[in-house]
């Protein structure tokens, strides 16, 4: 018993400086490596913050257009660039403030280059409203899809969006008119 701790004192195995330099080399590597990483990924935060909100308006307008179609009363125009239809809308006049009732008016949708811009005006078109963007940086302005092209029973919504890169983003829904009058379905 008294030799096994005299043996592991005078056992003083240790690294040597050659095996200290390659540990601390490769430690170097790979901290150098996430390092490198993190820097990329912060540098690149800015531009798909710029995308995430791009795609999110997108996602806001599109969910708007087909709650809107889905109640429509009337598809006065429906091309691939442009949509009026009457519908519900929340607000205490065709041109007033949100409000608790909806209330028919006219909704038009008018897309050209890049941008898409909504105008809400009284349900016979009359004294209508200053027109908002809705939507910007689309790759096309072709945005709806009626089918059929006259008196359409369905309509396709479909927004490509660049947003910071060269690589587009498509959301696309459609909606099948249920509200119009026996007439036109």
């Amino acid at each position: 018993m008294r030799r096994a701790p005299a043996a592991l004192r005078r056992d003083e195995r240790g690294f040597t400086l050659v095996e200290l330099l390659i540990a601390t080399s490769i430690g170097l590597v790979v901290v150098g490596a996430a390092l490198a990483m993190f820097i990329g990924g912060v540098r690149s935060e800015p531009k798909t913050a710029t995308k995430v909100a791009a795609i999110q308006d997108a996602r806001v307008t599109l969910d708007r257009i087909t709650r809107e179609l889905r109640q429509a009363l009337d598809v006065e125009e429906a091309s691939p660039t442009e949509l009026e239809i009457v519908t519900y809308v929340k607000a205490t006049s065709c041109n007033g403030v949100a409000g608790g009732t909806s209330i028919p008016c006219k909704v038009t949708y008018s897309c050209d280059g890049d941008v898409c811009m909504r105008t809400v005006a009284q349900p016979d078109g009359s004294a209508p409203g200053t027109p908002t963007e809705v939507v910007d940086g689309l790759v096309s302005a072709e945005v709806f899809d009626p089918q059929p092209a006259v008196d359409p029973t369905y309509i396709g919504v479909d927004f490509v969006l660049l947003s910071g890169d060269d690589d587009p983003v498509s959301l696309g829904d459609g909606v099948a008119l249920r509200n119009l009058p026996e007439e036109e379905a």
